[in-house]
């Protein structure tokens, strides 16, 4: 993906006047904004810096590493966890920590808003979208997907990395070629990483994996929604 489509996709999402056209589970086209936009951006950021840096000495990640280096962060964080049960628990506890040491400006300090008003290279614009996704992902999966998560063995399935991985680029070239259908391409993807794990034999963790996609992904289309289907 270039720079310019990289511009492009990051531009349709930062401009909250702009609306985008979002095919819901009911069948019925609805017309969505923005709704980081709505938020205050006011992050400190030597404390954002700390904190991130803390985050990473804690997972044992490059302290070196910030929210424009947020794939490799993903990476390593999503290895850790899909090890074992013990891995989710210890990561989100680090992740708690780091919500923790935001504090109030927790939400400001993710916001893709926030983060795009210190991108100096346009390069650096997809990071600010995948920053804040990797966050919602990561609190859906401490948080509500939790307890699917660490009772399922299918959680652990290392074998299901490289089917994940294709649902992913699906999504990414999806956007870079259509740009305007964000909230259809969101609903590819998350059908996409369900069926990996409804294919595995687990509707449960079919469930979670769509919700955690739509936890990422689908801010701007708040009428996607997640089913518990079967094969």
């Amino acid at each position: 993906m270039n720079n310019i489509d990289i511009l492009n996709i990051l531009l349709l999402l930062l401009l909250g006047s702009v609306t985008l056209s979002c095919l819901p589970s009911d069948g019925e086209e609805n017309q969505i904004t923005s709704n980081d936009i709505n938020y205050p951006i006011d992050c400190p950021e030597p404390t954002f810096l700390y904190c991130q840096h803390a985050f990473n000495k804690a997972m044992n990640i490059s302290t070196d590493l910030t929210w424009r280096n947020i794939t490799q962060i993903e990476t390593f964080v999503d290895r850790f966890m899909s090890q074992s049960k013990d891995n989710h628990i210890a990561a989100c506890k680090k992740r708690r920590d780091f919500y923790g040491c935001l504090g109030e400006k927790y939400t400001t300090c993710i916001n893709r808003y926030h983060l795009l008003s210190k991108v100096t290279d346009p390069s650096m614009m997809l990071a600010a979208y995948l920053y804040p996704a990797f966050w919602n992902g990561f609190d859906f999966a401490c948080n509500g997907g939790f307890t699917v998560a660490i009772y399922n063995n299918e959680t652990y399935d290392q074998t299901l990395g490289t089917n994940f991985a294709q649902c992913q680029n699906q999504y990414l070239n999806s956007m870079q070629n259509s740009i305007t259908n964000l909230c259809s391409n969101t609903q590819v993807f998350m059908s996409c990483v369900q069926n990996v794990y409804i294919n595995a034999g687990s509707s449960r963790m079919g469930w979670f994996a769509c919700e955690k996609a739509r936890s990422q992904y689908a801010n701007d289309c708040p009428n996607l929604r997640c089913l518990l289907l079967t094969q």
